[in-house]
């Protein structure tokens, strides 16, 4: 069975949420880690943008996006750490 596509209720992430998918359309199509580090490099810059946006919010939507966005960023890192 297939899942439905799970909607992000933070509005900060919502806005952001094409930009990261077309990022990881992009990594994933490329086919080595030279050519994902360049997405993956611009998609670190993104979470840090992202991140800032959420520094006045607080409660638990915010650590939950805050989790997410470490994620990504975290999944990027390692593209860029083995694109040697």
């Amino acid at each position: 069975m297939m899942e439905r596509d799970q909607e992000i209720e933070c509005s900060i992430c919502r806005r952001a949420n094409p930009s990261f998918e077309a990022l990881n359309h992009q990594i994933n199509q490329a086919k080595t880690p030279a050519e994902k580090a360049p997405f993956a490099q611009e998609l670190i810059q993104k979470v840090g943008a992202v991140l800032n946006e959420h520094q006045t919010s607080g409660g638990m939507l915010t650590e939950a996006c805050r989790t997410l966005l470490g994620l990504r960023r975290q999944t990027a890192e390692l593209i860029l750490k083995f694109r040697r």
